[in-house]
């Protein structure tokens, strides 16, 4: 049979411990995209105060559409995800990011202002929280079907069984990617798609044994289920 695709798997996405979908942009194209098509009057958006930030919508929603209520901690997961899938990756430890209401986010610049394409205007208070660039991996299921999920920590472990939490660090993600993609026997482009933008270090591994000490050479021969 072939798998489901879901409309959030054209952009980055996690499901909050609480069951939200949350979806940021992998590019100027799919930030802009993003806000335009999916932020509606239920949802908060996200960014981190960093150039080269994704922009995230937090729905209030499941991934199937049953509407939910979007919680303080889904919004501190979402923050935490903002920061971590930035160009923050690898230049800083952490990063500030925030939330703020929909019709807070205009497309609209200021007389004299020029707007570059996946740009927002934001205006009025922002609602803040420091976040350590982190990450993690692991494989989820969503109606039955399995899906490799990327996004903060807390989310991950809450949701994934089988994950790698990674940090900042030496080693090429592509390995890791080809590691997980063994372990998890998944394609290695859905992992790579779920990975944050850089080298990693591989802090913390939950039912997929890596070996930490071979730095590039990471090797992940996964638990037999």
């Amino acid at each position: 049979t072939v798998a489901r695709h879901y409309w959030f798997e054209g952009y980055r996405w996690f499901i909050s411990t609480d069951g939200n979908i949350v979806v940021a942009g992998r590019d100027a194209a799919t930030n802009d995209r993003v806000v335009k098509k999916y932020l509606a009057e239920r949802d908060r958006y996200v960014h981190a105060d960093f150039h080269g930030a994704p922009s995230c919508v937090v729905k209030g929603e499941t991934p199937s559409g049953e509407p939910l209520e979007i919680s303080e901690r889904t919004l501190d997961e979402a923050r935490d995800f903002g920061g971590a899938f930035s160009r923050a990756w690898g230049q800083f430890g952490s990063v500030q990011a925030y939330w703020v209401m929909p019709e807070q986010v205009s497309k609209t610049a200021a007389t004299g202002e020029f707007l570059s394409r996946g740009s927002f205007i934001i205006r009025g208070e922002r609602n803040y929280r420091r976040c350590k660039v982190e990450a993690a991996v692991g494989m989820v299921e969503i109606d039955g079907r399995r899906k490799v999920m990327g996004g903060p920590v807390d989310a991950v472990k809450a949701r994934c069984d089988r994950y790698v939490v990674v940090e900042p660090g030496e080693m090429d993600k592509n390995e890791l990617a080809n590691a997980l993609a063994s372990a998890f026997g998944a394609p290695v482009t859905e992992v790579q798609r779920a990975l944050p933008p850089g080298d990693v270090r591989i802090a913390e591994a939950s039912g997929v044994e890596i070996d930490k000490a071979k730095g590039r050479d990471a090797e992940a021969r996964g638990s037999t289920q």
